[in-house]
């Protein structure tokens, strides 16, 4: 106890009604109390996380005092074939079916189990549109094994995730990018080239065509006159 709390403490002995300066013992107590307890820290488990295939990453939080969940935050791909945004096409709920891949809650209810780790929560699988029980346990600061599972989880399979750079873009900003022209390929550029010459030649020769044609019109028209042309008068 500091010599403050001791002094008015035992001041409080000495007086009749002392409800007053109980209460301020009272109030400083809490407050060294307060001081004293270290802030709880986040598990481990929070942050962001590459999957095993490496082509997305998912950020887990803590979503309630007890539990975790987790959504997508990047993809190598954001973009589908038709240049627009992924979306949850595979949901058994045709409703969802237009939802982002973006953003989009693939973990929830991962409880905090004591032997360690997380288990008793749900994974969505949006290539598949299903559903199955997950656990998490840390292997070690950078590595999360996953464990999705239908009934027991000891005939579940498991996948190693990474953890992913805290400065990782999500892909809200991939989609906001516009997205990068394809290259032509160089076959295609020989073909057109190709096909440019073979055009050139067509016009040539359809040129020189023409040009025999008006040239055989003409010598028709000049022996049609000539044909024509009365027999010259012989000179006696």
């Amino acid at each position: 106890m500091s010599f403050h709390l001791r002094f008015i403490v035992m001041r409080c002995f000495n007086i009749a009604n002392c409800s007053g300066v109980a209460s301020a013992a009272a109030g400083l107590l809490l407050s060294v109390a307060g001081f004293a307890a270290p802030a709880a820290a986040d598990p481990r488990e929070v942050g962001i996380w590459y999957d095993d295939t490496g082509k997305g990453a998912v950020k887990i939080e803590i979503c309630t005092p007890t539990t975790l969940c987790g959504k997508i935050y990047w993809l190598k791909e954001p973009m589908a074939d038709n240049g627009q945004p992924k979306i949850d096409a595979y949901n058994p709920e045709p409703s969802k079916r237009k939802r982002p891949i973006c953003g989009l809650p693939i973990l929830g209810d991962l409880e905090k189990i004591s032997d360690g780790g997380f288990d008793n929560g749900w994974v969505y699988d949006p290539k598949e549109g299903k559903s199955y029980s997950v656990a998490l346990d840390l292997v070690d600061a950078d590595t999360l094994k996953v464990t999705g599972y239908k009934g027991m989880r000891f005939l579940g399979k498991s996948f190693i995730w990474t953890r992913a750079p805290a400065d990782l873009p999500s892909c809200d900003s991939q989609a906001a990018l516009p997205p990068v022209p394809a290259p032509v390929p160089a076959v295609r550029k020989k073909q057109a080239s190709s096909d440019t010459k073979k055009n050139k030649a067509e016009a040539g020769a359809s040129k020189l065509g023409a040009a025999d044609v008006a040239k055989s019109s003409h010598k028709k028209k000049t022996a049609k006159a000539a044909a024509t042309q009365p027999p010259p008068i012989a000179s006696n």
